[in-house]
Formats: structure tokens, sequence, C-alpha cells
């Protein structure tokens, strides 16, 4: 099976082929596990020069549309369509959403054997009439990846466009950690020593790892740490942070409160490289978004048994293996959220964590969503080779 992933996306700050892939991480991770598993797996970037080669066995192609730079809407990548077509694919797999005009015309361009596959990244639910033409457009799509089954029905009320929606993490962790093993899982008995390391203090210790932004709504979750810091005198919260749009309220609201001021540490913007040692320090893992696409934070701390105590939303309650980890809680809702920390807290910590790793590897690591993602390609394959045989035969 030959499968090529694709994106229309133009990024023109980036230089190298090599910062382009750094950047579009989940895609080199998801091509790989799938390389692994023997597909012919190909990626096609927009770029600004023309360039192939083969890294880990997937070949990587990098076209420069005549027109360059960013594209308006009514200009179409020509270049990138030919070289799309021209590899022969058994199934497109389009980062982008909802379909847009490129893909349309895809459509037209690609024998009537190939699907087309379209991910869902997040975003919120068009209005107007996009809606109307985004529905109308959408029906050329085999089928629709979301992480959750749910999520789709906020995007389509048709019954036809809902039966294509298929669920699957839309990627694995920045770690990129390719093996688990039963030492990864003991190793979660060292957490003691990464606090050392990391200079962490509190027990337990919270973490929070998101945008400083009302969707992510961190000052849902200090209200609910104001009274949960009563009972937990010897809890912490750390909070890691790139975009910080509410610093000035979260500042505000620390600095007003004589019970969080002592205990909420504002880390701010972390090097990846060593927040893997933050979520090793840390007992369990907050956030309060009102919707996500999937939750890379959410699976950063599964992965190292950072037990969960998110809000219930489709991607998380899927992520959270609906809310076996952990604890779930109401969007907005801060007494719902210490609630949701005291359930959580009346399970063992260590065992906790050791589920969460386990149902990381198992359905979240690249691997796990490889093998999820080809049982959907050859469902794909499968309905268009019966229709095509059906319509032309």
């Amino acid at each position: 099976m030959r499968i090529i992933d694709v994106s229309f996306y133009y990024d023109e700050y980036i230089n190298t082929e090599e910062e382009l892939l750094q950047h579009h991480y989940t895609t080199v991770g998801w091509a790989e596990a799938l390389q692994r598993k023997g597909v012919d797996m190909i990626v096609i970037k927009r770029f600004h020069r023309n360039n192939f080669f083969v890294k880990n066995g997937v070949q990587y192609y990098f076209i420069k549309d005549a027109l360059g730079g960013t594209l308006k809407s009514w200009q179409l990548p020509y270049s990138f369509l030919k070289r799309i077509v021209a590899s022969d694919p058994d199934i497109v797999h389009v980062h982008t959403f909802p379909c847009s005009l490129p893909v349309f015309l895809l459509r037209f361009l690609l024998k009537q054997k190939s699907g087309i596959i379209i991910q869902n990244h997040g975003g919120k639910v068009a209005g107007g009439i996009r809606v109307l033409l985004y529905k109308y457009m959408s029906h050329i799509a085999d089928a629709f990846f979301f992480t959750a089954a749910a999520q789709g029905g906020h995007w389509f009320k048709n019954k036809r466009l809902l039966k294509k929606v298929m669920p699957v993490m839309e990627g694995g962790t920045f770690f990129n950690l390719k093996t688990w093993d039963r030492d990864r899982i003991i190793a979660y008995a060292d957490r003691n020593n990464a606090k050392q390391l990391s200079g962490i203090q509190g027990r337990p210790v919270f973490l929070w790892v998101g945008r400083l932004d009302d969707n992510k709504d961190p000052l849902t979750i200090l209200n609910g740490f104001e009274v949960l810091f009563k009972t937990y005198t010897d809890a912490s919260l750390y909070m890691i942070y790139s975009d910080d749009k509410l610093i000035s309220s979260v500042q505000q609201k620390i600095t007003g409160s004589v019970i969080l001021k002592d205990k909420v540490y504002l880390s701010g913007k972390i090097p990846h490289e060593s927040i893997m040692l933050y979520y090793n320090s840390a007992d369990y893992f907050v956030l309060g978004s009102h919707y996500e696409g999937s939750g890379f934070a959410l699976s950063e701390a599964l992965s190292l048994g950072c037990v969960p105590v998110v809000t219930d939303i489709p991607s998380f309650r899927m992520m959270t293996d609906n809310g076996r980890l952990g604890a779930l809680w109401k969007v907005g809702d801060a007494g719902s959220f210490v609630d949701a920390v005291y359930e959580a807290m009346q399970k063992s910590l260590q065992e906790e964590g050791k589920a969460c790793i386990e149902f990381f590897k198992d359905t979240l690591s690249y691997d796990a969503i490889a093998g999820i993602a080809l049982g959907h390609y050859e469902k794909v394959v499968r309905s268009r080779n019966e229709s095509w045989q059906t319509n032309y035969k």
C-alpha cells in the first residue's frame, strides 16, 4: 500500500528541509511508524526549493510552486498537485480541514481508485455560508480522521459524512519515543530522583503545560487550587506556557491570593528537552481546555506516568480511556475540578502512573497510532476497490 502524506500549508520562515521536518515532527513520527509496518510512505511538502531524499525508509519530496510564496485563495499549487498524482497513491492523507479548493481539485486529478482522507487538527466549527460550502466539498473525501469520533458530530450533521469519521490520535509526543518496555514502566519509581534533578518541590506536584488563554482556562484552575491547597498544604502547582495572553490576569490572581502566592510557580517557556524532566517530577497533570483537536501536552504527560485531571471534552475523554485514568471534570467549573482532584487522589498514584504509561503505549504511541491508521487506510482502499469494480467493470 502506498500512502502519501501532504499538507498545502507553506511556511515562508523555514529555511532548511531538516528544520521543516522538525517543525512537522508528528508527520515524521507517523510516517516512520507506518513504514515500519510495511507501508510505502511518501511525504510531500511545499517549500522554497525542490528537493528529494529518503530518511528511515520514508520518501520526502519538497516542491517549489511556480507562483511561490503563500497561496492566495484563487491560486492553486499546480506543481504540488502534479507530484501527488505522479506518485500513484492508494491513499492521499491530507492535513487540512475542512476540505479546501486544492483538495477538491485533487479529487478530479487522481485516478478513481485513489482515496482521500482529510485529517482534523482542531479549530472551531465554521459558521455562516461556509458551512454549506464545506458540506458540499467534503463529500469528495473518503474519510475524515478525528482524535475522537464524537468530534465529527460537531462538524457534520449529515449521516453520510458522519459515517466517514474515523477516530485516531493526530500524532505522538514530541519526545518521539519509539520503544516501550517494562524498564520504562519500572523507571516510574524514580520520580524522587527526577525531583532532585529538577528542583521541583511539593507533595503532590501538579503540572500545567499549555497556553495561558481563554480556551485553556487557567483562571478556573487557579480558583480550584485556592480550595485544594487548604487541604493539601504541601502541594504545589507548576505552570509551563509559551503563549501568555492572560499572564496579567494570572499573575494578579496569584499575587492577590494568600493561598496561591507561595504554591504556584510560573515557569514560563521551557525548552522541550527540559520539559520531560518536569513531567517526570510531577504527580498530576491539569488542564482546563474548552476544546482541543487532541492534546499533545496530555499525551506527553501520559507517556511519562503523570496522572491527568483534565476537562471532559471528546479528545481528552478518549485519551484518558473514557476517564478511567485520573479524572475528568466539567468545563469552566472550578468546583467540578476540585471534586475531580479528590477523585484522582483516592487512587494509588504509582499504580495509576503505570496505567497511564501502558495506555499511552497501547493507544497513543506512534506505533499504536500507525496500527489504528493502517486499519482505516485498508478499509478505505477496500471500499474504493469495491466501488471501482461495481462502476467500471
